[in-house]
């Protein structure tokens, strides 16, 4: 028998009288019960917790009370004055929270698409997101209302099995194992400067061997690359500081700290404006690329579909004449008329 014995046979529901009581199949308590345990502790007062549930006291200390009773161990310590989580508290706090908020997401996106469409949440790179992607996810939503997408930045390499995200646009070499990738665009890389740094360098060659050169923790190899594209030695290549985001790299060539090499996306606002000038037509073009990646069983999504072919198509009317978008051999199927 052992620690089973000690189980209530079925889980709780509240009756007429606003008792816990069980039903047949789950070990589940209410969830106002739950919600009135998360908080009580993040406030540390029943009567904050009261409060902020628009409840009384004395309901919220009732169902304080039905829950460690269902439990049979003690979620709460109580003092005059504070309330703390118990050992036991704490720890089986930590999964209600995460339930809870889940519940509110899936929810929430229930209440947003009324059951249609659908949701996307992706990771992209910092500077990407900001300068390129966000600007133009305006006509993604005009174009397909029902969908709604959610976009996280961050540098680097993403975990999306433990992430729990449908998909990524990363800066690599190849999808890595496991995942579904389409190259998106190329890193091309070219040397910008403000005006001023060149005026007094007075060529771009005089520029490129004496001006400190930025240098980007996303193409590390780069002005090694560039060198070798327009045949001068690569003795400074390694020279200069570095910064985490493309984005960073901008500020600083617009600050007058050196030479960037930056793409097109990212300083073209700023060329077109006078800020930065181009010291060279010479591109390096990194093995590195922007990639689509997802895993394997979110490749055939509808949604995926949709999302990746308005991707490419924005990326394709955007692309630089001489470096055109690759298209990839395979899509995702669309998702069907309704969800658009």
């Amino acid at each position: 028998m052992g620690a089973a014995a000690c189980l209530p046979s079925s889980p709780p529901f509240i009756d007429q009288n606003g008792l816990m009581r069980s039903t047949n199949g789950r070990h589940l308590p209410a969830l106002s019960h739950l919600v009135a345990l998360e908080a009580t502790v993040r406030l540390a007062s029943v009567t904050g917790a009261a409060d902020e549930l628009c409840l009384t006291q004395s309901a919220v200390s009732k169902q304080l009370t039905e829950l460690e009773a269902y439990l049979g161990v003690p979620m709460l310590t109580r003092r005059k004055g504070a309330v703390s989580p118990t050992q036991a508290g704490e720890q089986y706090l930590r999964t209600v929270r995460k339930v809870i908020a889940e519940l509110e997401e899936a929810t929430l996106e229930v209440l947003t698409s009324r059951g249609s469409g659908g949701r996307l949440d992706l990771r992209v790179p910092v500077s990407l997101g900001n300068i390129w992607l966000l600007p133009r996810l305006a006509g993604f939503a005009k174009a397909y209302p029902r969908i709604q997408v959610n976009v996280t930045a961050k540098a680097g390499t993403v975990d999306l099995r433990a992430s729990g995200l449908d998909g990524a646009i990363q800066v690599c070499t190849s999808p890595p194992d496991g995942h579904v990738g389409v190259k998106v665009m190329p890193l091309a890389l070219f040397p910008v400067c403000v005006p001023e740094l060149l005026a007094q360098a007075q060529s771009a060659q005089a520029a490129l061997e004496h001006l400190p050169l930025l240098h980007q923790a996303e193409a590390l190899e780069a002005w090694a690359g560039y060198f070798d594209v327009i045949g001068m030695a690569a003795r400074r290549a390694l020279r200069g500081p570095r910064y985490a985001s493309l984005a960073m790299g901008l500020q600083a060539a617009l600050s007058g700290m050196g030479i960037a090499l930056l793409p097109d996306y990212v300083v073209r606002e700023d060329l077109k404006a006078g800020r930065l000038v181009r010291l060279l037509d010479a591109t390096y073009v990194s093995p590195k690329s922007y990639y689509f990646v997802c895993l394997e069983d979110k490749w055939h999504s509808p949604l995926v579909g949709v999302f990746l072919a308005w991707l490419l198509a924005e990326v394709a009317a955007d692309a630089p004449p001489c470096l055109p978008p690759e298209t990839p051999p395979e899509m995702p199927p669309r998702a069907p008329a309704g969800n658009e």
